[in-house]
């Protein structure tokens, strides 16, 4: 059988060699090779579409790798711990850098001045470091209001308005007169 090597990308994803002949034949899942595979995967934002590309496998086959029957219920195998783990902690990642955008934050700059002599020679002057704030950020301050009280409605950017008459009478809307 032919043993041609091809390579894969995907989006934030390093270049991966899968062999052609693993490819059509299916991998062998090995916990020592992919478990640390899928984890690192995860952890830098791959959608499973893009492990399991990365993987040279199917989707399908991710999802089979991750969970097995257990007394008759689904349950994790350590594939899907791992790949489940690397979400979790890219996910923390992100609502920490979320949460700063929200309430504003600190960051150090460094100043440089730059001194020109009389025959038009520069060179740099004092250096310093100063501290900046960063205002909070008004669309992630909505963002993160609209998902965090998603139950609640409270600050939906959806308002569902339910207008519903038990007597079947008529309703009358009155309306300001304009002036023409």
């Amino acid at each position: 059988m032919d043993r041609k090597t091809t390579s894969r990308t995907t989006k934030n994803v390093k270049t991966v060699e899968v062999k052609t002949e693993e490819v059509r034949t299916g991998y062998k899942y090995d916990a020592k090779f992919h478990d640390p595979w899928v984890f690192s995967l995860a952890l830098k934002g791959a959608t499973d579409e893009e492990i399991a590309t990365a993987m040279g496998v199917s989707r399908m086959t991710i999802d089979r790798w991750s969970t097995t029957e257990k007394d008759g219920e689904k349950a994790l195998t350590s594939f899907g711990e791992k790949r489940r783990a690397g979400k979790e902690q890219a996910d923390a990642l992100v609502v920490a850098k979320l949460y700063e955008r929200c309430v504003g934050y600190e960051v150090e700059e460094e100043v440089k001045t730059i001194e020109v002599n009389r025959d038009g020679a520069t060179k740099i002057g004092t250096i310093r470091t100063t501290t900046k704030h960063i205002a909070p950020d008004t669309l992630a301050i909505m963002y993160w209001l609209n998902n965090r009280t998603r139950k609640t409605g409270e600050w939906s950017q959806k308002q569902d308005v339910n207008v519903s008459f038990e007597d079947k009478e008529k309703v009358v809307f009155i309306l300001p007169e304009i002036e023409a």
